[in-house]
C-alpha cells in the first residue's frame, strides 16, 4: 500500500514532522500536568515569560523553554518585539475543552501518551521470544486516575443528557427503577453519575482493580448514595447467583483489554435478564487493517494498543484483542455470546467510540 508517487525526500520530511510532533506532544503533556495551559487561559492578553511564571508560581527558565516549544509548534503566539506570549481562546478549547482536559481533548491525549510511553522500554522487551508475555496493570500506576478524570468530564457533559437518549425508553426505565450493572467500571464514574440522577434505580459497579473500587466506594459515601454498591469482581467469572439479575448492563471501553473477552461477554449475557439490554461502548475501528487507513487517528489507537491494551491482556495469557479489534469482530462476538438485535450507534461526545446496543431474547 506504499505511495508510489512519494519521493525519498518527501518521506524524510514526513517522518521529521512525525517525530517532531511526538516531542511536541510530550511538552504538551507537561503543559497539562503543570497547569501551564490553564494558567495561560486564565490570563487576559499577552504576557512575558516572567509574568506567566510568577502567576503560575513556577521557575521562569523552565516556563520560557516550554513556551519556546509551544511557539515553534505554532500553538502559542509570540510577539518578538514585546517578548510576550498569548494562547488564543479557540486553541484553548481544542487543547482543554471547558478548561478541563476531558477524554478526547488533545491535552488529555498528550497526557495519555506520556503515561503509556513510560512503559515503552518494558513493552519492547515483550517482543523478544524469551521476553515477558506482557505487562501487568501495576506497570501503569497513574493510569486509573487519568482515565477516571477523562471519563468524569465526558460523562458529566454527555452521559445523562446525550448518551442515554440514544436508547429510546432507557431514561424512563431508570426513572421508574431498574437494576443496573456497570462491569469494568474502574473508578465508577458513570455508575456514580447515574446513581445520583436516578435514585429509584439500583446500581452495581464491578472491576478487577481493587484500588479503583475502593476509590469508587469512598466517593459513593461522600455523595451519600444509598442506591449503589461497588465490588471487586473478575468479569470473566462473575458470581453464580447473578444470573438473570440485571435489566441493563453497561461496559465502557473495557472488552478489548480483557484476557478472556468471549467468556466475559457470555458472563454478561448470563447476568442480563431475559428481555434486558446490554450497551457495549468500545473503540471505533475495523478488524481489517487496510480499512483503517482513512482514519487519521488510527496510528494513535494502534500505539495505545501496543503500549497498554494488548500487553495487559497477553500478560494474563489472554487473547490480546487490542484496541483496534474492530466493529466486525465485535459484532461477531456479541452474536456468538447470544445477544440479538444488535445496533451500532454513535457515542455523543466521544467520536472515537461506537455504542453496540443489544438485548437478550426473552
Amino acid at each position: 500500500m506504499a505511495n508510489a508517487e512519494e519521493t525519498a525526500q518527501e518521506f524524510t520530511m514526513r517522518m521529521m514532522t512525525t517525530v517532531s510532533s511526538g516531542f511536541v506532544t510530550l511538552a504538551m503533556s507537561i503543559g497539562v500536568r503543570t497547569g501551564l495551559f490553564a494558567q495561560l487561559a486564565a490570563m487576559e492578553g499577552p504576557h512575558t515569560s516572567v509574568q506567566i511564571a510568577e502567576a503560575a508560581n513556577m521557575k521562569e527558565r523552565y516556563v520560557r523553554e516550554w513556551l519556546a516549544i509551544m511557539v515553534t509548534a505554532r500553538i502559542v503566539e509570540y510577539d518578538k518585539n514585546k517578548k510576550t506570549y498569548f494562547l488564543p481562546r479557540y486553541k484553548l478549547e481544542v487543547l482543554l475543552p471547558g478548561n478541563t482536559g476531558g477524554k478526547g481533548s488533545i491535552g488529555y491525549m498528550s497526557e495519555f501518551m506520556m503515561q503509556v510511553g513510560m512503559a515503552t522500554r518494558d513493552v519492547a522487551d515483550c517482543f523478544k521470544k524469551d521476553g515477558p508475555k506482557g505487562m501487568p496493570f501495576s506497570a501503569y500506576p497513574d493510569l486509573q486516575e487519568l482515565l477516571g478524570r477523562g471519563k468524569e468530564v465526558l460523562h458529566k457533559n454527555n452521559l445523562v443528557q446525550r448518551f442515554l437518549p440514544t436508547f429510546p425508553g432507557l431514561p424512563e426505565l431508570l426513572d421508574s427503577g431498574i437494576r443496573v450493572h456497570e462491569a469494568g467500571c474502574g473508578r465508577g464514574i458513570a455508575t456514580l453519575l447515574l446513581a445520583q440522577h436516578f435514585p429509584n434505580s439500583t446500581f452495581v459497579g464491578t472491576d478487577i482493580d481493587q484500588e479503583a473500587i475502593q476509590w469508587a466506594g469512598r466517593e459513593s459515601n461522600k455523595r451519600g448514595l444509598a442506591n449503589v454498591t461497588f465490588q471487586v469482581q473478575d468479569l470473566a467469572k462473575m458470581p453464580t447467583d447473578w444470573s438473570d439479575s440485571f435489566d441493563y448492563v453497561l461496559v465502557w471501553d473495557v472488552v478489548h483489554d480483557l484476557a478472556a473477552p468471549e467468556l466475559a461477554l457470555r458472563e454478561i449475557f448470563r447476568m442480563v435478564k431475559p428481555g434486558g439490554h446490554f450497551s457495549m461502548v468500545d473503540i471505533r475501528g475495523h478488524s481489517e487493517l487496510a480499512d483503517n487507513m482513512g482514519n487519521p487517528f488510527a496510528p494513535v489507537l494502534y500505539c495505545i494498543s501496543l503500549h497498554y491494551c494488548m500487553p495487559v491482556s497477553l500478560y494474563l495469557d489472554g487473547k490480546g484483542l487490542g484496541t483496534m479489534w474492530g466493529q466486525e469482530l465485535a459484532m461477531q462476538m456479541l452474536q456468538e455470546a447470544g445477544f440479538a438485535d444488535i445496533r451500532v450507534l454513535e457515542v455523543p461526545g466521544s467520536p472515537n467510540d461506537l455504542h453496540f446496543l443489544c438485548n437478550k431474547p426473552s
